[in-house]
């Protein structure tokens, strides 16, 4: 009689255990809104980091400020853009961002080392490169209605 209700007992654990874990596995697609309203955290994140160092001017400037604004730039958008759930209505879109948030950070990186060595051919075709890419991906923001990064 024991050994039975030991059986029973257990069987009946792994029946709740295997229930309780199917519903905590099955986590839910995230909505548009809800992947916007991080979106707009990320850039207002971003902005609120950006304004606080300053737009750089001149080379000396870039120099200065460049590493710091890709620093902002890597901890509030392409770290955090790659992690971010898009639900399959948006993910081309939500995909296309974090390409474009790769790219831009390549770029900054490749500015601020063209600031570091003078190099004036360089640093306005990376500015213009930087500027393409920026310009993308507010364009798909502003489709997402992401406002805080268009």
């Amino acid at each position: 009689m024991l050994k039975k209700r030991v059986l029973l007992g257990a069987a009946q654990g792994i029946l709740v255990a295997g229930l309780a874990a199917g519903c905590a596995g099955g986590a839910r697609e995230p909505t548009k809104e809800e992947y916007v309203s991080k979106l707009n955290a990320m850039c207002d994140d971003f902005s609120t980091r950006e304004q606080k160092i300053g737009e750089p001017h001149t080379l000396a400037d870039l120099v200065e400020k460049g590493p710091r604004i890709l620093d902002a730039f890597e901890r509030a958008i392409a770290d955090k853009v790659k992690t971010l759930k898009a639900p399959d209505d948006i993910a081309d879109q939500a995909d296309r961002l974090v390409d474009l948030a790769d790219q831009q950070r390549d770029v900054l990186g490749e500015l601020v080392d063209a600031a570091r060595a003078h190099d004036f051919a360089e640093v306005p075709r990376l500015v213009a490169k930087n500027d393409a890419l920026n310009e993308e991906s507010n364009a798909i923001a502003r489709e997402l209605g992401a406002d805080a990064c268009g």
